[in-house]
């Protein structure tokens, strides 16, 4: 369109020359005619008359058709320039559309849908905002963490429907309480935090956190049923418990954390006294099924080297947590609380199914993995059908039972229900280990009660050993004692050359620790297995 506007242009000019040019040569003719006039007989000036009265037609026609022509070359500038116009507004009117699509879907991005709040990430940009402005205005602020009491056991007796439209009435009763300059946000699940910003003085605050919980903790009516609920409050103050909205979110959260423990609808103010181990580990069992379902825990494998071949004969799998918030965790940090709280059964279950799938894949890949030991939890092996659940997971993988090896502590071996599960097993094929031997209170005595393949020497032995003529009389007693029972036994924690040449001298069969190799993911064992030379050969 712009190219045709150009030509139009262009025509209008061309016919402005061609008609100031006729013109020019009109006025010159006439000049022209008039001195012929006066130099030429009677004869010819009839014949010049008859000239100028055709070249009178022909500029007459010229000009016409040039004026017509510029006529409608104005004409067509004009639609084209009507066009131009009319395609200007549809612009703008996408332009104004696509902006308000943006400012929805904006808006969108930062509400919480089912409350109407913000959500999390908006908050926190908010919220620092808030805070660099209290602070030039040198006022107080306030971090409240809200979480509901008995929500889970609501929403799972009365269904989802009414636990959504709870956090909906919730949601509503803090808003109609925030002032100017507050804000408040759903961070998930039944946890809300609301930001105090405006000039209010710490016991100012607390009436407003006391006003809040009674206004919450007042009965609800959802479709016609009566609800009670309330809420555990934590209160951060700011400057005093910190500067950021990280740090007043952790103190706050630790501050609701004992709120909690205190009793239902309690609030309590952020001390430097709380434990935010505790509610670390508070959390930690909160998502716990969360994370079983997202399949958040991963295996590490450790390796363990046959000291007579120094060749790599299985591994040990080592559960690890990665957590989306904390990292990879340990499982000094999870364990005891799963068997705490029961979860223990679902994670032996799903550490059982990893390394499975793990050998499978192996085998797959052509890795020459011979084994793989997995720690088993008493609970777990006390469970009537955890026989039949881990012979129906070998078969469902495709795998031989001489493939996976479990590896069972002394407690075990008290349980009638845990040791039926190891003949079970043991008739099976699958290979059994007495993990940590040294550290209970049982002894060769029981061994005799359970068809154990190996035996573990605990970590707490071995580190003792430096390699003199008396290093650790027990070590070498075990091995001996192990050795005549027909037992294969495995050195835990080895994290010197001295220990390990110490270990094959006494004649233990497999060693295991840092000094060989640290635990390590999966698609790291294949480079290990080539790297791994036997350089640790004992002459």
């Amino acid at each position: 369109m712009q190219q045709k506007s150009t030509s139009s242009l262009s025509a209008v000019q061309l016919a402005m020359l061609v008609l100031g040019a006729l013109t020019v040569v009109f006025i010159w003719a006439l000049f022209v005619f008039g001195d012929l006039r006066q130099v030429q007989s009677p004869f010819g000036a009839a014949v010049l008359n008859d000239l100028e009265l055709i070249l009178n037609i022909l500029m007459t026609l010229v000009v016409s058709g040039t004026t017509l022509w510029l006529v409608r070359a104005l004409k067509q500038q004009q639609s084209v320039l009507h066009a131009l116009q009319q395609s200007e507004q549809k612009n703008q009117q996408l332009i104004e559309r696509l902006e308000g699509e943006h400012a929805r879907s904006s808006r969108a991005a930062a509400i919480d849908h089912l409350s109407g709040l913000y959500n999390r990430r908006q908050f926190l940009d908010i919220a620092s905002d808030a805070l660099n402005e209290q602070r030039r205005n040198r006022r107080l602020s306030a971090l409240l963490f809200i979480d509901l009491d008995r929500f889970k056991s609501i929403n799972d007796s009365l269904g989802h429907e009414v636990g959504d439209q709870l956090l909906q009435a919730v949601a509503g009763r803090i808003q109609r309480m925030l002032g100017p300059e507050d804000v408040a946000a759903r961070f998930g699940g039944d946890e809300f935090v609301v930001l105090l910003a405006d000039d209010r003085t710490e016991t100012d605050m607390e009436q407003w956190v006391a006003g809040l919980s009674k206004h919450l903790s007042a009965t609800y009516q959802l479709n016609g049923t009566e609800l009670n609920s309330s809420p555990s409050i934590g209160i951060a103050i700011c400057p005093r418990d910190g500067q950021t909205v990280e740090n007043l979110l952790r103190c706050a959260d630790a501050a609701m954390y004992s709120a909690k423990k205190a009793g239902r609808g309690q609030y309590r103010f952020f001390d430097q006294s709380l434990n935010l181990k505790d509610v670390e580990e508070f959390h930690l069992e909160q998502s716990f099924a969360e994370a079983l379902r997202n399949r958040e825990f991963v295996l590490h494998y450790q390796p363990q080297v046959c000291l007579d071949s120094m060749e790599v004969t299985g591994y040990e799998a080592l559960v690890r947590w990665q957590h989306p918030e904390f990292g990879l965790l340990f499982p000094d940090r999870f364990i005891p609380m799963a068997e705490n709280s029961g979860f223990v059964i679902p994670l032996g279950m799903e550490v059982l199914r990893l390394a499975c799938t793990q050998i499978a894949q192996w085998q797959v890949d052509e890795v020459p993995v011979q084994a793989v030991a997995v720690n088993v939890s008493p609970i777990q092996l006390a469970q009537p059908e955890f026989c039949r659940q881990v012979l129906e997971m070998i078969g469902d993988h495709g795998l031989k039972p001489g493939q996976l090896e479990l590896e069972i502590t002394e407690t075990a071996m008290l349980d009638t229900n845990a040791v039926d599960s190891l003949h079970c097993l043991k008739a099976a094929g699958v290979k059994l280990s007495l993990d940590d031997f040294g550290t209970g209170y049982s002894g060769f005595a029981h061994l005799e009660a359970v068809p154990v393949d190996k035996l573990k020497i605990d970590r707490s032995l071995i580190e003792k050993i430096c390699n003199s003529h008396d290093d650790s009389p027990i070590v070498s007693s075990t091995i001996i004692l192990a050795k005549r029972m027909d037992l294969k036994v495995v050195a835990e924690g080895v994290e010197t050359r001295e220990q390990l040449v110490h270990l094959k001298v006494a004649g233990c069969d497999i060693a295991q620790g840092y000094h060989l190799s640290r635990p390590m993911p999966p698609a790291d064992v294949p480079g290990f297995l080539r790297a791994f030379s036997g350089a640790e050969a004992v002459v």
